[in-house]
């Protein structure tokens, strides 16, 4: 397989440049990185606070990314939150519950989650007194449902899972973990930082109370992040400052309304730019061809990785962008760092996902992930090199 987009990415138009670690960061196109220097080039501006033409340019580029945003996830515009990535958008969240939440009330989890949506909740039960529960997996990574319910009805209040797994690379079935939890007035968020550049993402069909994912993981530059909220007027700032406010005197303050009073301070406006050319790059390809492409190209690494002698694949079959695995003999770190020779990129670790590992049995463990600019080039150049990091030792 040839990627038909390898070529909008000038970072990997180079020889010996097999890039496998997209779950952890997307390369940027050509497109993207020409709109930011453009952007940068005319003059910088703060949006909403000037009436000299950069600032209104600023104030412009923010209205139409969050408009490109609320389009591409199906929800409104006034739900879209902008902050600078996945990690703040559910640390925003979690602090909204600290006034609210007693010794008498619990918070689900998943064991699959990134820490970035485990070590919030963490605190926020640590502070609050309340009641963490996790919902186990199954040795194949799956999760594992039977005490979904019981777990519910321990007077949960909001429920935190992963739309899809940076470990295993399964997606989880939003429509039932939500449905049930509505049935009994739990609220839901879902992190989507691994899944928004793998699948359709629809939060009218979802139903979900908050969504979240960084634009870096979908093809824009650094430093920006999306935090759906269906009720973004029942959240509280995580930070204070300029722009969210109606009134500041000397002893008191009164805040803006919906999202206006949860972005304070300057807009990462270079994130930004980039994120809203991002998504017109997506756009203008489809998501649906891109999900169908990356999903041959992970089976065909799948089957490449699985043929090799004394490697052990822990990811799921079905899994359309990540192959995990692991040498029953070498370290992952050792793998990692001779394949960095040869030019090949991919992670080793526990991945930021701990808990996940220690229940699938595995300390640490190389991944392998693919982007739409990935083809079996780069699959080739990874099994070749496997193959000789294990003659080396």
């Amino acid at each position: 397989m040839q990627s038909p987009w390898k070529h909008h990415f000038c970072s990997l138009n180079k020889s010996q440049t097999h890039y496998l670690d997209s779950a952890a960061t997307a390369q940027v196109p050509q497109v993207v990185v020409k709109a930011i220097s453009q952007y940068l080039s005319n003059g910088s501006g703060n949006p909403g606070r000037g009436a000299y033409s950069q600032s209104e340019s600023a104030t412009l580029v923010i209205k139409e990314c969050r408009k490109k945003i609320a389009d591409f996830i199906h929800c409104n515009s006034e739900q879209v939150i902008f902050t600078k990535g996945t990690t703040e958008s559910i640390n925003l969240v979690a602090n909204s519950f600290a006034k609210t939440l007693t010794p008498n009330d619990s918070i689900l989890v998943t064991q699959l989650e990134h820490h970035a949506n485990l070590l919030p909740w963490q605190r926020l039960c640590q502070q609050t007194g309340a009641k963490l529960n996790i919902l186990p997996i199954k040795m194949n990574g799956e999760l594992d449902l039977r005490d979904y319910q019981k777990s519910l009805n321990d007077n949960c209040k909001l429920v935190a899972f992963s739309h899809y797994s940076n470990v295993i690379g399964l997606t989880n079935d939003l429509t039932q973990i939500i449905k049930t939890a509505r049935e009994v007035g739990v609220l839901t968020l879902v992190d989507g930082a691994q899944a928004i550049s793998h699948v359709a993402v629809n939060m009218k069909k979802y139903d979900c109370d908050f969504y979240t994912f960084s634009g870096h993981k979908i093809y824009a530059s650094g430093g920006s992040g999306i935090l759906y909220a269906k009720k973004p007027n029942h959240l509280l700032p995580l930070l204070l400052g300029g722009g969210i406010v109606k009134r500041v005197e000397s002893d008191n303050y009164s805040l803006l309304d919906g999202f206006q009073k949860l972005e304070a301070g300057s807009s990462n406006m270079v994130a930004l730019t980039g994120l809203s050319n991002a998504i017109d790059f997506i756009q203008s390809i489809g998501i649906v061809e891109i999900a169908e492409y990356e999903k041959a190209l992970t089976k065909e690494l799948y089957q490449a990785i699985n043929h090799l002698q004394n490697y052990t694949i822990i990811s799921h079959p079905k899994s359309s962008s990540i192959v995990s695995f692991y040498h029953k003999n070498i370290h992952c770190h050792d793998i990692a760092s001779i394949l960095a020779q040869s030019g090949i990129s991919v992670r080793a670790g526990h991945h930021c996902s701990q808990p996940c590992l220690t229940a699938l049995g595995v300390k640490h463990c190389l991944r392998a992930s693919v982007g739409l600019y990935n083809d079996s080039d780069d699959i080739e150049a990874l099994i070749k090199n496997l193959v000789s990091v294990e003659k080396m030792f």
